[in-house]
């Protein structure tokens, strides 16, 4: 099997297991500070992410598993706060630091679509979302830039006690 720049990135993101934490804002200018947990997990990776404003209200939470596609490129699915299903994405483009994946037909302004591209970076990682309610543009909408932290943050359910 030859290593495409889907699987370079999954690898790229593998390495970067662990807990991080920064700052973010979302879809209403409101600062955040986003915690990222990523477990390398089957040769995928498992992440939580949480946004929590600055009084301690949650924005966003979401579980999601990355991993590649039988049929090429990468796929992700989230389980999330804000959306009440299952969602799916499949890998739109890939580097071996940068990965966007998208749920929906990003063209048709009638359904919602989303674009969530994760950065990563020697010091951070970058997760962020664009989307677009039916009728709506496809816009940036929210994204925070996290670094490595050596604490366990509180109430993150893929992390053993």
């Amino acid at each position: 099997m030859t290593l495409d720049m889907s699987n370079e990135f999954l690898a790229s993101l593998r390495a970067k297991a662990g807990c991080h934490q920064g700052s973010g804002i979302n879809h209403e200018a409101q600062n955040f500070t986003g915690t990222l947990v990523i477990r390398d997990s089957f040769g995928g990776a498992l992440i939580w992410f949480r946004a929590q404003g600055e009084t301690g209200e949650i924005f966003h939470e979401e579980i999601v598993l990355i991993g590649a596609a039988v049929s090429g490129g990468l796929t992700m699915t989230s389980l999330n706060t804000n959306i009440q299903a299952a969602q799916h994405f499949v890998s739109e483009t890939a580097t071996a630091t940068s990965c966007s994946f998208v749920s929906g037909d990003l063209a048709n302004r009638q359904i919602f679509r989303e674009r969530v591209t994760i950065s990563l970076k020697d010091s951070a990682i970058t997760y962020a979302f664009a989307w677009g309610l039916p009728g709506q543009t496809l816009e940036d909408r929210s994204t925070a830039t996290m670094r490595p932290i050596t604490t366990h943050p509180a109430g993150c359910p893929i992390l053993s006690n």
